[in-house]
């Protein structure tokens, strides 16, 4: 592969202060630099502790591989097939900054047994919030790569691995990265105070985190009782801080999940679509793995938004209504729309350097993913499904309800343990939608492709999201 010309704003993204914070809504630093320098440092820790026994996933993973004629060679070359030149090559030796796929085990088999923390040993780098994802950017990004991680073989072993991640993200030693998180200024209570008082378009509020969420003890100011780091991860908030909007009125909408945007709503969505290069498309049999109810929504319309690491991670009733169905789709975790990919986008960009939010499209297909169905009361609105979306290493998706049952608006669904910075809600082509919670569709906010987690505001969990016209008689 050829060297590619970096473009002049990249270039002045990789020469900023490489140790600058980390923006609002990003589970990754947006400045790769600040990767790097997380990398480097747990690759040191990796390659000193390199005897140490895998864990059984991974020697799984790593059976798996060596026995497969196919998954073998791809397991090599999606990390020799990574350019040579900055900033993929950074590490001190100016190597890659993962080697083989040796050393990715190992690196697996270190964070296995650690939470993710706001900031590193020196408190320099920040979050790193998909510390998995954070070393595999560059190889999912090769040819090889790409082909690797969508094999179901492969993905299953990487589910039973983060599965045994959340053992220990819900064991007391995961209380560990806790003062990291509400610690200030050096630490992330700021930053988390910063997302919790957000309020869509309108002013911020000034609340302190035990008034904000439901804390076990608000007098420990270390770990204020969260018993491990799920616990943490899937707080509630306080009662009366998330006030439920449209309440009797069933023409309102809200918000499922507290989010920004990710673009304007789309409409005259397929059934089947393309929904990889450059314009990722919906399609609909895809995001609803195959689901009979899925052609109720061609021709309909999907809002899709992102979680923030630092949000709030349950999902509320967007209507009332009775739950139709609900399915958990066992999908990929690392895999993201090629054209994102070095052979995707090369060599007029770069691929994503901050996990796949540039990919979430794309992934509402191919993901692990929660599905919703849901029968809203009033007949203007009908079926609607959520999907809640499990990205790379953040997909535990948890559905809290069952068909038959009936839900009112605001009710919990479920939650995202550790994950699931996006979701989609698809309404079938009945439904005559005004979209009076979010920006205008003429508003500077809206980019030419995605919006910026950096410049969206996040929008409160429960509050007006959209109304929907009645039927004429």
């Amino acid at each position: 592969m050829g060297e590619s010309p970096i473009t002049p704003a990249f270039r002045a993204l990789l020469d900023n202060d490489r140790h600058h914070n980390h923006r609002l809504g990003y589970w990754l630093p947006k400045d790769r630099k600040v990767v790097v320098a997380w990398v480097k440092q747990l690759m040191g820790r990796v390659r000193y502790s390199q005897d140490a026994a895998l864990d059984p996933t991974l020697v799984a993973l790593q059976d798996l591989v060596s026995s497969d004629a196919i998954l073998q060679p791809l397991s090599e070359n999606m990390f020799t097939e990574v350019p040579n030149i900055p900033p993929y090559n950074e590490d001190p030796e100016g190597n890659h900054e993962l080697r083989s796929f040796e050393e990715m085990l190992n690196a697996f088999n270190v964070l296995l047994t650690q939470g993710p923390a706001w900031d590193d040993i020196a408190n320099k780098v920040g979050l790193i919030g998909c510390p998995f994802n954070a070393i595999l950017d560059w190889p999912m990004a090769t040819a090889s790569g790409y082909m690797f991680f969508l094999y179901p073989s492969v993905n299953e072993r990487l589910k039973a691995m983060l599965v045994q991640w959340e053992k220990f993200l819900t064991s007391s030693a995961s209380t560990a990265v806790l003062p990291s998180w509400l610690s200030a200024p050096d630490g992330g209570l700021n930053f988390l105070l910063k997302m919790g008082n957000m309020d869509g378009m309108q002013p911020s509020t000034s609340y302190t985190f035990p008034e904000l969420y439901v804390c076990p003890n608000p007098n420990d100011p270390t770990t204020y009782g969260f018993p491990n780091w799920d616990a943490f991860f899937t707080r509630d908030f306080q009662p009366n801080i998330r006030l439920l909007q449209g309440q009797g009125d069933e023409s309102v909408i809200v918000h499922p999940c507290e989010s920004a945007p990710l673009q304007y709503p789309v409409t005259h969505v397929q059934m089947s679509d393309n929904f990889m290069g450059k314009n990722q498309r919906y399609s609909l049999q895809d995001m609803m793995n195959q689901h009979p109810l899925a052609s109720r929504f061609a021709g309909g319309t999907v809002y899709q938004a992102f979680l923030s690491c630092l949000s709030y991670h349950q999902w509320h009733a967007p209507v009332s209504g009775t739950i139709k169905d609900t399915v958990l789709v066992a999908g990929t975790y690392y895999s993201q729309n090629i054209y994102q990919t070095f052979f995707g986008h090369w060599p007029s960009g770069t691929p994503d350097p901050a996990a796949t939010t540039w990919s979430q499209p794309y992934i509402a297909s191919v993901a692990a993913r929660g599905l919703i169905f849901l029968e809203a009361d009033n007949p203007d609105i009908g079926l609607i499904c959520f999907i809640a979306i499990g990205m790379t290493d953040v997909s535990g998706c948890e559905i809290t309800v069952k068909p038959g049952q009936h839900i009112n608006k605001g009710d919990k669904m479920g939650m995202f343990h550790f994950g699931g910075s996006s979701y989609c809600l698809v309404f079938g082509p009945q439904a005559k939608l005004l979209w009076t919670g979010i920006p205008a569709r003429d508003s500077p906010l809206w980019p030419e492709s995605f919006s910026d987690p950096e410049e969206m505001p996040n929008f409160n969990v429960c509050s007006l999201l959209a109304t929907v016209e009645g039927t004429e008689c």
